[in-house]
């Protein structure tokens, strides 16, 4: 088979429908188109090693600030993941919370007895692992013009006043709203990383700096580790000519 013959194997493999907007991109040359391609695949690989440090961290500070806050409700030490927490966080976090502890028991189930906690009861730390990206954009003061229920968002600022302003101390964000379009710009990179779709029209060194400025707003030496796991930069400066 000819050069030319095996390209058109692997567009086919691939599937044109898929590979449409490289081909738009490269003007149908599908050299080209392929190169962009195996260069998406690279940068989407970069991408998901800075996104899922930056949940990690996320996930943390703000969940040790609802904890806080809940057991002050409280009034005595309660997972606000493991039981259902005070309101207003119990109506903000109830679909993805049941959700989580769902998935961190069908988890635990799959345990081999060889496996170190084989047996042992599901904790929220186990929960935590399981909670989706979306939730901690959704417990977040919601900025977007006409964002709906306007009770929801006056308890996501009550949330955010009182306990999740705390979670991002590197920065002045009295409203949350810096803070919210950074996560939900996030949110909306992941979901595209996560399905492998094109990152052609994403402007890159933006959600770079989203990253790092989101990870620096909670801690300025965490951000400065994950600038040494960053591949996003050079993979991003590496893009092969479209035509």
């Amino acid at each position: 088979m000819t050069r030319a013959s095996n390209r058109r194997h692997i567009v086919e493999c691939l599937h044109r429908t898929r590979l449409e907007p490289y081909l738009e991109a490269a003007n149908h040359n599908e050299r080209n188109a392929l190169a962009l391609y195996r260069w998406n695949v690279q940068l989407t690989a970069a991408f998901q090693e800075l996104l899922s440090v930056t949940e990690v961290i996320l996930r943390n500070a703000m969940d040790r600030e609802l904890q806080k806050w809940n057991n002050n409700e409280n009034g005595v030490p309660t997972s606000w993941l493991l039981h259902p927490p005070a309101r207003p966080l119990r109506s903000l976090s109830q679909g993805k919370r049941l959700d989580a502890i769902r998935l961190a028991n069908n988890t635990a189930s799959k345990r081999e007895a060889t496996h170190r906690r084989h047996g042992h009861p599901v904790t929220h730390d186990d929960v935590l692992a399981q909670v989706m990206f979306g939730l901690w954009k959704d417990l977040l003061p919601n900025h977007v013009d006409n964002a709906g229920d306007a009770t929801s968002n006056s308890n996501r600022a009550r949330m955010w006043n009182e306990a999740l302003i705390n979670a991002f101390p590197n920065i002045a964000d009295p409203s949350g709203e810096v803070t919210f379009w950074r996560v939900a710009r996030l949110h909306g990179l992941r979901n595209r990383v996560s399905h492998m779709e094109n990152l052609l029209g994403v402007d890159v060194p933006e959600r770079t700096r989203d990253i790092f400025d989101l990870v620096g707003s909670i801690s300025e030496p965490a951000r400065d580790w994950a600038t040494g796991l960053n591949r996003v930069t050079s993979t991003y400066r590496a893009r092969p000519e479209a035509s």
